[in-house]
């Protein structure tokens, strides 16, 4: 399974997908083992800037309750202006929000990073920088997870192959890895 942007042009789109539709099952994605098409896809999209590869986990049902976390509402995201200072602007476009706590400070907030679909969230998440080591990133997805749950969707939480610290959120929350995100920009 495959998507590309919808701004590419038809020529490339196509060539696209017909690379893709004889890949070979990948197996387990690992950030040692690239797609064969891989350089191919690298000539069609240059030049480019970044390219970025990394996990895409399924959040469990059976998640962790942590006190430290709560989803907050639309009339509190003024209030975290301090420590997350976009919030107020973009609260709109990606609820739920949860934010983690620790001695009454605003330590990790996680949200719907690209709003929703009708099937699914994909989870955004920050801690600042003098609370990160303590559990509290996965506190916060852990709530905003059970939150987008409620409603019926599925808890996405992706990540880089190198954000050791990321990647051990998801695996702490028994995220099954279920794809491999890849993009070229």
């Amino acid at each position: 399974m495959w998507a590309s942007r919808a701004d590419l042009d038809a020529d490339t789109r196509a060539e696209l997908e017909r690379l893709c539709a004889v890949e070979p099952v990948l197996g387990e994605p690992h950030p040692d083992r690239l797609p064969a098409c891989s350089e191919r896809v690298r000539e069609l999209l240059s030049p480019f800037e970044d390219e970025h590869r990394g996990p895409a986990f399924l959040l469990p049902e059976a998640l962790p309750h942590d006190p430290r976390a709560r989803e907050i509402a639309p009339d509190e995201a003024r209030r975290w202006a301090e420590a997350f200072p976009w919030l107020a602007a973009e609260y709109d476009a990606i609820v739920p929000v949860a934010i983690a706590f620790e001695a009454g400070e605003p330590a990790a907030l996680c949200h719907s990073a690209r709003g929703w679909t009708a099937a699914a969230a994909e989870a955004g998440v920050s801690t600042r920088e003098p609370f990160r080591g303590r559990g509290l990133a996965r506190a916060a997805v852990a709530c905003w997870a059970r939150a987008v749950q409620r409603t019926g969707r599925v808890a996405l939480y992706s990540t880089s192959w190198d954000n050791a610290a990321s990647c051990a959120v998801a695996r702490a929350l028994s995220g099954r890895l279920y794809a491999e995100n890849w993009s070229a920009v």
